[in-house]
């Protein structure tokens, strides 16, 4: 895990500190889960386009266009 640092307001902070307190977990903790739910299906993305690059440099020859590509995405998330 590699530690950040972020800036809330006062009433974010205490807001967060006191759910911490509520749901018996640390604000750390509410932090990760919140960005995650956030930012779950870029990260997904994010996760695929890397796994498909290193598939391209291995493979070249299987490539398709950046067209097919998002014509297969738009379908799949429709």
């Amino acid at each position: 895990m590699i530690r950040t640092t972020i800036y809330l307001s006062d009433e974010v902070h205490n807001g967060l500190k006191h759910l911490a307190v509520e749901r018996r977990q640390s604000m750390a903790n509410l932090l990760r889960k919140a960005v995650e739910e956030v930012y779950e299906d870029d990260l997904k993305d994010l996760h695929a386009a890397q796994k498909a690059w290193k598939t391209h440099l291995s493979q070249p020859e299987k490539a398709i266009s950046a067209r097919e590509y998002f014509t297969k995405r738009t379908k799949k998330n429709a």
